[in-house]
């Protein structure tokens, strides 16, 4: 593009110049016409019959006074400028000044509704008020004549004039001249003021606020009403927050029932995080048995999924169990108070960053929101300024749970991260890292490190993360203050691509300048897929469990080891200690008569009881994993090749090993892995291979019962004990070395 300079330029710039004096003359002549009538009307006020009411007058001529000042002052500015002939003009700082004031034109046009309601309510009611403001002539040439309501839509239509002008001025303007960086400012200005209230083009609407209030933040949210939480839809505009009742039409149809709003200057943000204690919260709903039955209809869908017909009973009952999970899981507290009435409202989010976000929105605007006509906000004004804005709105409407049972994009399983160091920062620091998981479409608060105050934080924590229905973790670099300061976000996207059961390490660049490293592993879940037909589980033979729950592994041996590596690793004697016997009696109960029961109560028992159940199962299986059939050899094998030849010793175990039946290898192999796990936290468990073969040794090898009988049982049983750790022992051995 080709600019003019100098002299050239001068003259384009005076000529546009003149135009904006032109009507920038009529405009402020508008802003003091009202300003007289505002005079003439305030002087009736002391008077028995006042025209309108104080309230009124301070609403309907809103910011006209400070419009004019500043309009004058520019008007001056604009004719010096022109006064001087000949060369290049500097324009670009009172067109910055002039941006920098609109704040008024915000304050204005928030008001500009009210405004004119105030103008037709006043009419109506007073015809000497009526008559005038309905023929006000401005003091120019052509002694045009304005209503009142004409004058007030004057500040409205500057807003557009000035835009059209910032982008005349800025054509004639070359990049490098000191006009063009106050100039491209002063646009940038009012381009996002114009962006805000959407007056661009048109002229805005006498009969609702639609173009006047925006819509800052929406989202569904959980509200705790007389002890009982109901789902909400809450809107936060720049002057009121409001909370509507959901109401589902369909498919794609949804409708809103108006609860109650708040004007913006009436609310009180209560930021402790941390309220839960104090709430009364009546009938809470059991989360994990709302799981369990929410599992159970799931399968039932997976089953029609594959040709087999269960209705529509399941799914209007996986909606139903839906929408319990969504009240019921959010735990993070959010309390608002009305300073009207003294009232406390108070949420459930599940998101630490949502919540952050939601009060960051309302602190920031309760700072700017100063507008005299808020009082006067109804709620049928409100109502239909939210049926208005619904078809723009964008809101997470999808489902909370997964509809569709075989999408590999969600993950389920147990996610192991561990937050290493931080690389970057310019100074120490109190910081600390929150980490949310998403489920199904929803963030969920997973787990948060502890503060750390240096220049190169190294927290080195690990959290297992459970993946419900998950596609990304979301990791949130938090300073702390008395209002914790988000400082960066990163969203990790996981996939199966690179997700694996080995650990890897991954640098996460949450800014341009800060680096967080990381260690993921995956675990993937299973399904519990209980038979619908519950049979004996302790006590049984192997071969009936695996055929009734056609798994290569019983699902008892799977479920206790993910529950012990969920949480019990660091525990110490997690296999030694015995667990409760009420526990146990519980679980056994749950593991032969509903599957999704037991996984669920493996949560929530203590650690020791999930190992207990663990070496109840096995010990009461009828044949050892290691099998009747081979206990001999295996027991002649080690008794007979002495410490000295360990390596022979193991590899004639081995040997033997390699002839049982393949669903017992297939348990034995998940078990042996899993305490060569548990002793890599030997220094946290005191769990040494030793300690775990004395336990697992008699559990998983054992004579027969015809082998039992031809022995002396007091002689034979001390031997035979550690004939049996010592042959799990070298088992354990040829892991590590295999490793």
């Amino acid at each position: 593009m080709i600019y003019l300079s100098g002299n050239a330029r001068g003259a384009k710039i005076r000529s546009i110049l003149s135009s904006i004096i032109h009507s920038e003359t009529i405009y402020v002549e508008c802003l003091n016409k009202m300003l007289q009538y505002k005079r003439a009307i305030h002087a009736t006020l002391g008077t028995s019959q006042p025209v309108i009411k104080e309230e009124e007058e301070n609403t309907i001529f809103f910011k006209i006074d400070e419009l004019y000042d500043v309009h004058t002052a520019f008007l001056s500015d604009l004719k010096t400028i022109v006064a001087h002939e000949g060369g290049d003009v500097l324009i670009g700082e009172p067109f910055k000044r002039l941006a920098d004031m609109f704040d008024l034109y915000s304050a204005f046009l928030h008001n500009y509704g009210q405004a004119i309601d105030t103008v037709k309510k006043c009419s109506a009611n007073n015809p000497q008020f009526k008559k005038i403001v309905s023929t006000i002539v401005v003091n120019l040439q052509t002694e045009q004549s304005l209503t009142l309501e004409d004058l007030l839509h004057k500040p409205v239509a500057r807003v557009q004039i000035n835009a059209l002008v910032f982008n005349d001025l800025l054509r004639e303007t070359p990049p490098n001249h000191p006009d063009h960086q106050p100039l491209r400012q002063a646009q940038k200005i009012i381009q996002m003021f114009l962006n805000q209230f959407n007056v661009v083009n048109q002229r805005l609407p006498t009969e609702s606020n639609r173009n006047l209030r925006r819509m800052v933040r929406n989202s569904f949210i959980v509200e705790l009403v007389d002890g009982h939480r109901k789902l909400r839809h809450l809107f936060l505009f720049n002057d009121v927050i409001a909370c509507a009742k959901y109401k589902a039409l369909g498919r794609d149809r949804i409708d809103y029932e108006l609860k109650w709003y708040i004007p913006l200057k009436d609310v009180t943000v209560y930021e402790e995080s941390d309220t839960s204690a104090d709430l009364k919260e009546s009938s809470p709903a059991n989360i994990s048995q709302v799981k369990r039955n929410l599992r159970s209809v799931r399968d039932q869908l997976t089953l029609e999924a594959n040709g087999v017909r269960t209705g529509d009973k399941y799914r209007r009952k996986l909606a139903d169990l839906e929408s319990q999970l969504v009240l019921a899981t959010p735990n993070l507290v959010l309390r608002l108070g009305n300073k009207a009435n003294n009232k406390t409202i108070t949420f459930f989010l599940s998101s630490d960053f949502e919540r952050t976000q939601w009060i960051d929105s309302i602190m920031s605007l309760k700072q700017k929101c100063t507008l005299p006509g808020a009082n006067t906000i109804n709620s049928l004004e409100v109502t239909a300024f939210i049926v208005a804005m619904q078809k723009g709105m964008k809101t997470e409407m999808g489902s909370y749970l997964m509809r569709n049972t075989n999408d590999e994009s969600l993950l389920v399983g147990d996610l192991h991260m561990g937050v290493q160091g931080l690389q970057g920062l310019e100074q120490p620091t109190d910081l600390y890292i929150c980490i949310e998981v998403d489920s199904y479409g929803h963030y969920f608060r997973k787990a948060t490190t502890k503060i750390c105050r240096s220049q190169t934080p190294m927290w080195n924590e690990s959290f297992m993360l459970e993946l419900e229905g998950s596609q990304n973790v979301r990791v949130l670099l938090y300073e702390e203050k008395e209002r914790p300061l988000l400082r960066a976000k990163y969203i990790l996207k996981l996939s199966r691509s690179w997700l694996t059961e080995t650990t890897q390490t991954r640098n996460l660049k949450l800014s341009e300048t800060l680096e967080l490293t990381a260690t993921f592993r995956f675990v993937p879940g299973e399904q519990c897929r209980g038979s619908n037909k519950p049979g004996a589980l302790f006590g049984a033979k192997m071969s009936q469990v695996l055929k009734r729950e056609k798994r290569d592994i019983p699902f008892i041996i799977s479920a206790c080891i993910r529950e012990v590596e969920r949480r019990g690793m660091l525990e110490v004697g997690c296999y030694r200690v015995s667990g409760s016997a009420s526990d146990l009696a519980k679980l056994k109960k749950a593991f032969e008569s509903d599957a999704y029961e037991a996984e669920q109560l493996l949560r929530e028992v203590d650690i020791h009881s999930v190992t207990g159940i663990l070496k109840t199962f096995l010990r009461e299986l009828p044949e050892a994993l290691f099998t009747d059939l081979l206990y001999p050899r295996f027991f002649e094998t080690f008794s007979k090749l002495t410490n000295n030849n360990e390596a022979t010793r193991i590899n004639e175990l081995l040997k033997i090993f390699e002839e049982l039946p393949p669903a017992n290898k297939a348990s034995i192999n998940l078990i042996l892995d899993h305490l060569i796990r548990v002793h890599e936290k030997e220094a946290d468990n005191k769990m040494s291979l030793h300690n775990l073969a004395m336990v697992f040794g008699p559990t998983l090898l054992r004579p027969g019962q015809t082998q039992v009988k031809q022995k002396d049982p007091l002689a034979a049983s001390t031997v035979d004990v550690m004939a049996q750790a010592g042959i799990l022992y070298c088992f354990l051995q040829a892991r590590i070395k295999k490793d």
